[in-house]
């Protein structure tokens, strides 16, 4: 099988390449940068399996992975991570990865992880998202299409009148990031911009009550950007 390695930089690549070294069955065929779009470049690979290392940003992750399922929608999709909490998986599994490896995994156990993803001998239902977090994902009513618990977080400040930078900055994200995820919104959601995002979200129970009151230390942003 043909592994492409997609990463933030060549000595993450190397790692995960020594640590396939003796992994039957798989033939490593390179390493693409990850750290901006790369979907031509990994298309042109034709791999059976694109293991994803986690970016520094988790939106930038995000946007590789969602890029990828379109670029090679044939291929496993393979996230290695250092989170794996529910929300986080939830979030990259709508993104569109096929499983998720922690990067606390023994080294010799990769290649046999990866090979029964592969063959599809491995399944894991990740732990539903407690709190308010939980209809915020599933889409709030039936009917709706569903968010990812940052989509929702980023609809909420939207929705209550912050900007693309201090949404980024609170998030501690880049705005193109942000940008990314309200795209994938107004995709979701069938509109054209943040006021009808806004207007179908409330219409749908789909804000949290807290998201949709503005914060007094980003009120000079919105001021700013009026």
């Amino acid at each position: 099988m043909r592994l492409l390695i997609v990463a933030d930089n060549a000595l993450a690549a190397e790692a995960i390449r020594r640590e396939m070294r003796h992994a039957s069955g798989f033939h490593v065929t390179g390493f693409v940068r990850g750290r901006s779009s790369c979907a031509l470049a990994v298309a042109q690979e034709q791999p059976d399996v694109v293991l994803v290392d986690d970016m520094r940003d988790a939106g930038g992750t995000l946007e590789r992975i969602t890029e990828l399922r379109e670029a090679v929608p044939d291929a496993k999709l393979v996230l290695l991570t250092l989170r794996m909490d529910a929300g986080w998986l939830d979030e990259a599994r709508a993104a569109g990865i096929d499983a998720a490896v922690s990067k606390s995994t023994p080294p010799q156990s990769l290649g046999t992880l990866l090979r029964e993803v592969v063959r599809g001998n491995l399944f894991h239902a990740f732990a539903p998202v407690q709190g308010g977090r939980t209809a915020l994902a599933r889409g709030g009513r039936p009917g709706m299409p569903a968010l990812t618990a940052r989509e929702g977080e980023i609809l909420g400040l939207a929705a209550s009148g912050l900007p693309n930078g201090p949404i980024a900055a609170r998030l501690w994200v880049s705005e193109q990031t942000v940008k990314f995820h309200l795209s994938n919104i107004y995709r979701k959601l069938g509109v054209a911009n943040r006021t009808q995002a806004s207007h179908v979200a409330r219409q749908h129970g789909l804000l949290r009550p807290q998201a949709l009151t503005t914060p007094a230390r980003d009120q000079a942003s919105v001021d700013a950007a009026a």
